[in-house]
């Protein structure tokens, strides 16, 4: 009888060793911890990632995404579909359902989990199953995937119902909460008065929508002033501004201080303050109005309803499963999430986009992150106003960009008249992918690549050399990625960031500087570096300008951040590490160099910034990825965008042609 034991953890792999390695149960690490605890103990084990190769992962990702979008389908309640049941003013709810199901709940997660079992068992086709440190639910999952192969498992196959009642039970508080909270924003709006109003004047209205935390400060090296700035929009919003025939206009959503990096004191602050802020926006919270709140109130009564019937509906529970498997009993807290939560929520950002648009009466609305939930609600409210939207690309675009992927039913999807995007290759990806409108795309290049290369030719790169303590002959690395992924689907640098260290100290003459992401607080490098004991690592205030930073440096090390792109626009090789990532197709084409998942990065790190044949085969293949990406980078993105705009504000019929 053959036995497969499936390990997840390092303290179960150790309790493994310590009972004597012996031949008979195939052993199976299911974590990265647990495979180094087997290695070292010398235990006879492989790991989960040598049964899924690359083009598994991929598929395992599309299921994934295919799952979700089926879910939405499905028949859960007297032969209707989410989709069609839970429908708002004409738009259907399930648009920003989708988002949160697969983005904010473990039910994507499960669906991987499922096809990695299957893998694993099908690889190794054992007789019985074990686990030893797995986490319940996964256990579970292994115990039901054993199930529908007809394998025997030792092991739970449901789980402790309490902690699950208990967790559903909480999410259900918080709805309520998130209503009495829309009920106190409300009241303060009341109580402000009448939200600022652009002056009256005949030029078309540009209402552009932001992010609060991403506008940021910068000192004008010309005339020696702080001034505020938006990251995305930087020099859009002044061109607009200048350009005599159009008028700008700026409302922001979300808080001042990025989610990861927003503690305690900036949310009491936020709530103890009964007067609005000052500054280059009005935000959309002084558009929450009394009609606002009850439109509100009433979406929330709608939700519950739906909640308290599809939780109990049988075609419901037939949609949490995947290749047999259930995990619906699993699904509780992710669905009352679903309804109770983010339907709510984007009728609040429904209503309130509504309220700015007669407030302001816009002639054309911009706006970026426009496939994310609020980028869904304003484009909905706009369309049902009759002004038309136009959307900017603020970051790469790749094939799993789940928020991108629309089937060529999904036209009803709220999505911009108008795209602006970087070059060809994101193009491609939103016909292909996202069954966009060929009319409704306009490649423009980036605004941000553009003023890159202007500022270049402004700033002192010997100067911030020795402003960073940087000596003429040493070579700089800059880093530049999220310590830790924003979502399951993304990769981040914390696993492989011990390993760059100790490559870095290796070399001699290099020295790395971290800028940490905007969205993350300055410290979460510092265990890794207190650990490694780093000579020539050292992390830099989150406020730190990137792009001067790649000017003064020999090199970038990231993982998927858009900063690889420009590093490629300021001539700078780039170095990819935790491979495959969302940054893979820049690997392939030659434009920079990739380390694998847990590789050593050094000898990359070496080729990169001294071996000078590598450097120009890197150098070749850049201007090549910029031409396909980014429009070569040609300066002229910034006037292109002003002018996509000032026609969409004077075209007639442009409202519905994104779909």
């Amino acid at each position: 009888m053959k036995t497969l034991v499936v390990v997840g953890s390092a303290a179960a792999a150790r309790a493994r060793a310590r009972r004597g390695i012996q031949p008979g149960p195939v052993l199976v690490a299911w974590t990265d911890e647990a495979a180094s605890a087997l290695r070292s103990a010398g235990a006879p084990g492989r790991a989960v990632s040598e049964y899924v190769s690359r083009e598994d992962q991929d598929r395992i990702d599309e299921a994934a995404i295919a799952w979700t979008k089926g879910w939405g389908t499905r028949s859960v309640w007297d032969g209707r579909s989410i989709r069609d049941l839970l429908v708002w003013k004409g738009v259907s709810l399930w648009w920003f359902a989708e988002l949160f199901l697969h983005h904010s709940t473990a039910c994507p997660r499960y669906v991987r989990l499922i096809e990695t079992f299957f893998r694993v068992l099908e690889a190794e086709r054992p007789d019985e199953v074990d686990a030893e440190g797995l986490r319940e639910y996964d256990a579970v999952l292994l115990g039901r995937a054993c199930t529908a192969l007809g394998i025997l498992f030792h092991g739970p196959v449901r789980p402790r119902a309490q902690p699950l009642r208990l967790r559903t039970g909480r999410v259900s508080l918080r709805a309520r909460l998130d209503v009495l909270r829309c009920a106190v924003t409300a009241g303060k709006t009341a109580l402000a008065g009448p939200p600022p109003a652009p002056p009256a004047d005949a030029r078309p209205l540009v209402l552009f929508l932001s992010h609060a935390a991403f506008w940021r400060e910068r000192r004008d090296a010309e005339r020696g002033e702080t001034a505020e700035y938006e990251h995305y929009f930087d020099r859009i919003l002044p061109e607009v501004a200048a350009a005599g025939d159009l008028r700008a206009f700026v409302v922001a959503v979300g808080p001042r201080a990025a989610f990861r990096r927003r503690g305690v004191s900036d949310r009491l602050a936020e709530w103890a303050r009964l007067h609005p802020e000052s500054g280059p926006y009005v935000h959309v919270n002084r558009f929450t109005s009394p009609r606002v709140l009850g439109e509100v109130r009433r979406a929330s009564a709608v939700a519950r309803r739906a909640w308290r019937a599809l939780r109990r509906s049988a075609g419901l529970s037939e949609a949490f499963s995947h290749r047999g498997v259930g995990f619906a009993d699993l699904a509780g807290p992710d669905l009352a999430g679903t309804l109770l939560r983010q339907l709510p929520w984007a009728v609040r950002s429904y209503e309130e986009m509504t309220e700015a648009l007669l407030a302001t009466r816009p002639a054309v609305v911009c706006l970026y992150a426009e496939s994310s939930g609020w980028g869904r609600a304003a484009i909905a409210a706009c369309r049902a106003a009759g002004v038309p939207t136009v959307a900017i690309q603020h970051g790469i675009l790749y094939p799993k960009y789940y928020s991108y992927r629309h089937g060529a039913d999904e036209a009803d999807c709220p999505r911009p008249d108008r795209t602006a995007v970087f070059g060809e290759s994101a193009r491609k990806i939103l016909l292909e992918l996202g069954h966009y409108a060929p009319e409704s795309l306009v490649v423009t290049g980036s605004p941000k690549f553009d003023d890159l290369l202007a500022a270049a030719g402004r700033w002192d790169r010997a100067q911030t050399r020795r402003r960073l303590d940087v000596g003429e002959t040493e070579r700089l690395v800059i880093v530049a990625s999220r310590h830790r992924s924003i979502r399951d689907t993304h990769a981040s640098i914390g696993a492989d960031f011990p390993a760059l260290v100790r490559a870095v100290d290796a070399l001699p003459g290099v020295k790395a500087l971290i800028k940490p992401h905007p969205a993350e607080p300055e410290d979460a490098y510092a265990a890794d570096l207190r650990a490694a004991g780093a000579a020539r690592v050292r992390v830099l205030p989150p406020g730190a300008d990137l792009m001067e930073l790649l000017h003064a440096a020999d090199g970038l090390v990231t993982v998927e951040s858009l900063s690889a792109v420009e590093a490629l626009v300021l001539r700078r090789p780039v170095l990819v590490l935790s491979m495959p990532t969302h940054l893979r197709d820049l690997v392939e084409s030659g434009a920079a160099l990739g380390v694998p998942a847990g590789g050593d990065p050094t000898r990359a790190l070496r080729d990169m910034l001294f071996d000078e044949a590598v450097r120009g085969r890197l150098e070749q293949a850049r201007a090549r990825y910029l031409r396909y990406v980014a429009q070569g980078v040609d300066g002229g993105a910034t006037a292109r965008i002003v002018g996509l705009l000032r026609e969409t504000a004077g075209r007639r019929g442009v409202v519905g042609l994104g779909s």
